[in-house]
C-alpha cells in the first residue's frame, strides 16, 4: 500500500409554469446533437413538476428520450476520468460511480466564490441551506428534500464517514473544518440509511478531507467586507512510510449585521504510517469559534434596518476537539479491512445578556466502527460485498446557571449492517443492503424550585430496521437507475423532554415520540459527453410519524403522514476547453396527506431553486466564475396550516476571479453581488402579532493571495 499522494422577478413566470413549450420539446427531441437528448429529458422533468403532472409521465418522458437518442453521444469517444467514491465506506477508484451519488471535486471547491462549506452546498440541486447569521455558515441548516425546520434530524452529515450531527439536535460546527482541508464533497440524496443510520432519510454529506502525504505548502492571506480577515495554513510531507498533513484557519470579522461579528481558529490534519498493506493513521482537530447572536429583528426591523440587532449583546462560543485512530488492511486481493476509534467533544457557552442568563452544553460523543469488504463471485457473478458493526455513544449535559432546570442525556446505539453490488451483466448491476440498529436513549432533568417543576427521568429502547435495493444499468457514457429502500429516524435527546399541555408540568416524551420511518422511491438517469454531461432524479418519500416541533401545540410531536415529492435535474456545457457552464433545477412538494393539515406544504420548504453558474478560464487573463442562485417561496417557519404570509422568493448573485502569477494566486470574490435584500429564514409571533426574519448579509468582497512553496 503507497503512502497516499494525491494531489492536494422576470423569472416567476418561468417557475411558475405559465407558458407552453412543447413544440420546443419536440424540436429538442428531433434533434440528433450531443447531449441534447439529455436536455430534452430535463426539459419533460421540469415542464411535470412545473404542472404537477404525475410522476410516471416524468419517467417516461426522460426514459423514452434517453433510449432513442443513446447513440448521440455514445458514439463519441470520450476518455472519462477516474474518481474516488467512498459510496459502500470503502474507498474506491471508478469511472462509473454509484448513479445516485454526487461529487463536488476539489477543483469545482476552489474554483467557486465560496468561502464556506455551506456556501458550496448550496450551489447543488436538491440541497437548501439556510444561514442565520451571515455568509459564514454560522448556525447553518441544510435541508435535502424539503423537511424545512426539522432538516437537521433528516439530513446527515460526516467527516471521511463519520457522524457530525451532535445527538442533541444542534447546530454543526463548521467553522471546526477549514475549506481548504475538503479533498471533495459527496452527497447521497434520499439514501445513507442502510449504511450510516437514523437521520438520513433527506439525504447524506459526507465530507472527505484531504489525506496526502505529498510534500507540500500553502499560505493564503484574506481580506474582505466588514472587517474580514483570514489566514490559512497547509503543510504536508512523509520520510519513508511515514506522512502527515495539517491545516489552519484563522478568522475573525466584524459582521454585516450589528453583533454578528465572529472570531474562529481551527487545526486538524492526519498523520500516519503505511507500510506493505496496511494505512494505520490518527486524525485529529482542535476548534474554537465566538461569535455574536443578534437573533431575528421585527418586520418593520427588517423593512427600515436590516443591519439591526434585536439582542445586540448576547453571543456563544463553541470549542472542541476530534481524535480518531484508524487503520486500513489489505488482507487479501479480495478482502480488505477498516475500523476507526473516535472521540469527540464540544463545550458551548451561551452568554444570553438580553435575558440576565448564561447556560452551557458539554456534549461528549464515541464511536466504534469495524467493517469488511470482500470482493467475491459467488454463482458466478462479481459481487462486492461490505459487513459492518456501528457503535456510536453520545453524551449530553446542560447547565443553565440557575436560570432553569439541569439535564443530561445519553444515547447509545449499536448497528450491523450488509451492503452489497452485483453485476448481473457487464452493463446491469444489483445493489442491495440491511441494517439492524438498537438505540437506547435516556434523559434527566431536574427539579426547579422557581417553577415548582419536579425532577423527570426516562429511559426508552427502540430497535429499528432499514433496506434497499436498486439495478442501475450504465454504458459508458450513460447509465438508469432506481431504487427502493426504508428509513428511519429518532428524536434527538432534547426532543426527549416535553411538557404537559395541561398543567405544563415537565415529561419524558420518550415513549410519547415514535419513531419515524419512510419508504422511498427514486429513479434517474445520468451522462457524460465530450461536451455535455447531466443528471436527472425523480423521487417520492412516503413518511409516517415525522418528527418535528408543532407551535399549535407547543411540544415535539409525530406528525400526520407525509409525502416529499420531486425532481432533481442538472445540466453541464463544456463548448471550449475554456468555458463551462451549468445549469440546475428542484422541484420540491413537501405535504402532509393526512390529517388536520392534510394538503398543506411543510413551512420552509421552496417549490422551486434554480441555479447556474458560468466558468471560463482565459489563458493569460486568469479564471472567471460567475453564479446565480434563485430560491423560491416558503411559508414561514411553524406555519403548518399555511395560513400566513410567505416568505418571497430571492435571487443572489456571486463572481470570483482569480489569477495566477507563478506560485502566487490571487482572488476576488463577490458575494450577493446586487445586494439583495432577502431572509432565509423567518417566523410568526403569535405573542407580537408580527413576523421576525433573520436576514442574510448584504453585498460583499474578499480579496486573497495563496502562495504555493516549491
Amino acid at each position: 500500500m503507497e503512502i497516499p499522494r494525491g494531489d492536494g422577478d422576470s423569472n416567476a413566470k418561468l417557475l411558475n409554469g405559465r407558458f407552453r413549450f412543447s413544440s420546443f420539446l419536440s424540436f429538442l427531441n428531433g434533434t440528433k446533437l450531443p447531449g441534447v437528448s439529455f436536455f430534452y429529458a430535463f426539459a419533460c422533468g421540469v415542464a411535470c413538476a412545473i404542472t404537477e403532472t404525475n410522476m410516471k409521465k416524468i419517467l417516461l418522458a426522460s426514459c423514452v428520450s434517453l433510449a432513442s437518442n443513446t447513440h448521440a453521444f455514445s458514439a463519441e469517444e470520450l476518455q472519462l476520468n477516474e474518481v474516488v467514491v467512498t459510496s459502500n465506506r470503502f474507498d474506491e477508484n471508478t469511472t462509473t460511480p454509484r448513479s445516485n451519488v454526487r461529487v463536488i471535486s476539489k477543483q469545482e471547491i476552489m474554483n467557486s466564490p465560496a468561502i464556506s462549506i455551506p456556501d458550496i452546498l448550496r450551489m447543488q440541486a436538491g440541497v437548501n441551506v439556510r444561514s442565520l447569521y451571515g455568509n459564514q455558515g454560522i448556525d447553518a441548516g441544510v435541508d435535502m428534500r424539503g423537511f424545512g425546520e426539522s432538516a437537521t434530524g433528516n439530513v446527515l452529515i460526516l467527516l471521511d464517514g463519520q457522524r457530525l450531527n451532535p445527538v442533541d439536535g444542534g447546530s454543526l460546527q463548521w467553522a471546526s473544518i477549514p475549506l481548504q482541508s475538503i479533498e471533495r464533497i459527496e452527497l447521497l440524496s434520499g439514501d445513507g440509511t442502510v449504511l450510516y443510520g437514523d437521520r438520513a432519510t433527506g439525504g447524506v454529506i459526507n465530507l472527505i478531507t484531504n489525506k496526502s502525504g505529498k510534500p507540500a505548502a500553502a499560505l493564503t492571506g484574506t481580506l474582505g467586507s466588514y472587517g474580514y480577515k483570514a489566514a490559512d495554513g497547509y503543510v504536508a510531507g512523509s520520510s519513508g512510510d511515514l506522512y502527515f498533513n495539517t491545516f489552519i484557519h484563522s478568522a475573525d470579522a466584524n459582521g454585516w449585521r450589528q453583533n454578528s461579528g465572529f472570531n474562529q481558529w481551527s487545526l486538524s490534519g492526519r498523520a500516519g504510517l503505511c507500510a506493505n498493506d496496511q494505512d494505520s493513521f490518527i486524525d485529529y482537530a482542535i476548534y474554537r469559534s465566538e461569535n455574536g447572536l443578534p437573533s431575528s429583528i421585527s418586520s418593520a426591523m427588517y423593512r427600515d434596518q436590516p443591519r439591526s440587532a434585536r439582542t445586540p449583546f448576547d453571543s456563544q462560543t463553541k470549542e472542541g476537539y476530534r481524535i480518531r485512530p484508524g487503520t486500513n488492511i489489505k488482507i487479501s486481493d479480495r478482502l480488505e479491512f477498516a475500523a476507526e476509534f473516535a472521540i469527540s467533544n464540544m463545550k458551548t457557552h451561551f452568554n444570553n445578556v438580553s435575558f440576565n442568563s448564561t447556560s452551557a452544553r458539554d456534549a461528549d460523543t464515541y464511536a466504534l466502527t469495524p467493517r469488511f469488504k470482500w470482493s467475491h463471485g459467488l454463482a458466478n457473478l462479481e459481487s462486492v460485498s461490505v459487513l459492518g458493526y456501528d457503535y456510536y455513544r453520545g453524551l449530553v449535559n446542560a447547565d443553565y446557571h440557575g436560570g432553569y432546570a439541569n439535564g443530561k442525556a445519553t444515547q447509545e446505539s449499536n448497528a450491523i449492517y450488509w451492503h452489497n453490488d452485483t453485476a448481473l451483466t457487464p452493463h446491469l448491476s444489483l445493489s442491495s443492503g440491511v441494517r439492524y440498529q438498537a438505540t437506547d436513549q435516556k434523559a434527566a432533568q431536574d427539579a426547579y424550585a422557581p417553577f415548582a417543576m419536579p425532577a423527570v427521568t426516562g429511559k426508552k429502547t427502540n430497535y429499528n430496521d432499514a433496506y434497499d435495493l436498486g439495478l442501475n444499468y450504465h454504458e459508458e457514457h450513460w447509465s438508469i437507475y432506481g431504487k427502493t429502500g426504508s428509513s428511519f429516524r429518532l428524536a434527538t435527546t432534547d426532543e426527549l423532554f416535553g411538557s404537559d399541555p395541561i398543567t405544563f408540568q415537565p415529561l419524558f416524551f420518550g415513549n410519547i415520540i415514535k419513531p419515524q420511518t419512510a419508504k422511498t422511491f427514486e429513479i434517474g438517469t445520468t451522462f457524460k459527453s465530450q461536451d455535455w454531461d447531466g443528471r436527472l432524479a425523480v423521487y417520492r418519500a412516503n413518511i409516517h410519524n415525522e418528527i418535528g416541533y408543532d407551535g399549535n401545540l407547543g411540544v415535539n410531536t409525530n406528525f400526520d403522514p407525509t409525502r416529499h415529492q420531486g425532481v432533481e435535474a442538472e445540466l453541464g456545457w463544456k463548448p471550449s476547453a475554456t468555458l463551462h457552464s451549468k445549469l440546475s433545477y428542484t422541484y420540491t412538494e413537501a405535504k402532509f396527506t393526512r390529517g388536520n393539515y392534510q394538503g398543506e406544504t411543510i413551512p420552509l420548504v421552496p417549490r422551486d431553486m434554480l441555479r447556474a453558474q458560468v466558468n471560463w478560464q482565459s489563458p493569460g487573463y486568469g479564471q472567471y466564475v460567475g453564479q446565480i442562485n434563485y430560491v423560491g417561496e416558503r411559508f414561514v417557519s411553524g406555519d403548518y396550516a399555511n395560513t400566513l404570509n410567505k416568505m418571497p422568493s430571492y435571487t443572489t448573485v456571486d463572481l470570483r476571479a482569480s489569477w495566477n502569477i507563478q506560485a502566487i494566486q490571487l482572488s476576488l470574490v463577490a458575494q450577493n453581488l446586487t445586494d439583495k435584500k432577502y431572509a432565509p429564514y423567518g417566523i410568526y409571533s403569535t405573542s407580537q402579532n408580527d413576523y421576525y426574519y433573520f436576514p442574510a448579509d448584504g453585498r460583499s468582497f474578499y480579496l486573497s493571495m495563496r502562495y504555493d512553496f516549491k
